[in-house]
């Protein structure tokens, strides 16, 4: 019922029209940039399935703004979410730009998978200037309350414990795993505010929950396929191996259950419109006129 929404508004040129062109034209160009990377970038075999996972999260992160300033409204959005997402960017570009132990091992790692990372850290940090700055009004801080900082620092020392050695390099190790660690909570505070709500939030859109779990399956696919080569040489448990897949699927987890939550809620709002249209009460457009002196309750 939302693709035929989405595709009805674009046909009768409804005020929405020009907003799904656009997403429409997102899309496009999302779609011919891993076309040139795959027939140009990439050794066309499962590797590119990395950069694919990252560049879906940097068209979510594009769409999610979009429909900020499209509205004027960051209702909804976590900011806590969108700081740790810096943290998770920073720390996973400080291995990546400098070493290739956790890229993929495809032309597509050379600078693709970099580079939507640098461009998803662009968006977030935009999100953020539009939530605390200019729609500041609009935030709901007092829906965004998880205290996620008193979390985060548990998981930057787990990084820099237990950590693989695919960089051969100690630090650069610990940087990404804690990148990883960072990833794997950050969408926590979002999925606190969206239960908070009763999962009414309309600032977000279909399309950043829907991508944001596509991408968070890409990379599940892609680390169950890698991870038997983080076991240690010489034979044993592999602990980091097992440790990342553990990290992978709880973060597939947490985005299906916040994916879940969320259309859950738009289901429910069809349901209750389609009602009330169906039975003939109101047309969803339309205003119900009274009788002078009554209202409308």
């Amino acid at each position: 019922m939302i693709i035929l929404d989405f595709i009805d508004e674009i046909v009768s040129g409804k005020e929405k029209a020009r907003a799904n062109v656009f997403i429409l034209a997102a899309y496009f160009v999302y779609s011919a940039c891993a076309l040139v990377v795959w027939t140009h970038f990439s050794d066309k075999d499962f590797s590119y399935v990395c950069f694919a996972s990252g560049g879906m999260q940097t068209l979510a992160f594009f769409l999610l703004m979009h429909k900020v300033r499209v509205t004027r409204s960051a209702a909804g959005i976590s900011s806590k979410t969108l700081q740790v997402y810096v943290l998770v960017f920073i720390f996973r570009l400080s291995s990546t730009l400098v070493k290739n132990g956790y890229l993929p091992v495809d032309r597509s790692g050379d600078w693709a998978y970099q580079a939507s990372d640098i461009a998803s850290l662009l968006l977030v940090f935009q999100l953020m200037f539009f939530i605390h700055k200019r729609h500041a009004d609009t935030y709901q801080s007092e829906l965004d309350s998880m205290p996620i900082w008193k979390i985060a620092p548990g998981f930057m020392l787990l990084g820099c414990f237990v950590h693989g050695e695919l960089n051969h390099s100690p630090f650069f190790d610990k940087t990404w795993t804690v990148g990883m660690w960072m990833d794997t909570i950050a969408m926590l505070p979002q999925l606190w505010m969206l239960v908070a709500r009763g999962g009414e939030v309309e600032a977000l859109t279909a399309n950043f929950v829907a991508l944001i779990f596509v991408s968070k399956c890409l990379a599940w696919c892609f680390w169950y396929t890698g991870y038997p080569e983080l076991a240690p040489k010489q034979g044993g448990f592999n602990v980091v191996g097992y440790m990342i897949m553990f990290a992978q699927t709880v973060q597939l987890l947490f985005s299906a259950d916040f994916m879940y939550y969320y259309f859950k809620w738009r289901g429910t709002t069809l349901r209750t419109g389609c009602t009330s249209w169906c039975s003939g009460q109101k047309q969803p457009s339309e205003k119900l006129v009274l009788p002078m002196g009554l209202t409308e309750v």
